[in-house]
């Protein structure tokens, strides 16, 4: 699917970059926006371990989109 610019809640995104613990190429769902251009994601392409914060807070310059929420 084509990228685009617009990043809304819902979206499915990925990572241009490696952000916090999460590498580029991660996967998640943008649960939250802040006023900053940064997005709470909820990554959900990475292996569900215990020890492992599925939460990352990223800049907007680094999201892609991949699957717009509709």
């Amino acid at each position: 699917m084509a990228a685009t610019k617009h990043i809304a809640a819902h979206d499915i995104v990925e990572l241009a970059e490696a952000v916090e613990h999460a590498p580029a190429g991660a996967r998640g769902g943008v649960l939250d926006l802040f006023p900053d251009n940064k997005a709470m994601i909820e990554i959900t392409s990475m292996p569900g371990e215990m020890d492992i914060d599925r939460i990352v807070v990223a800049p907007l310059e680094k999201l892609r989109v991949v699957d717009p929420a509709r």
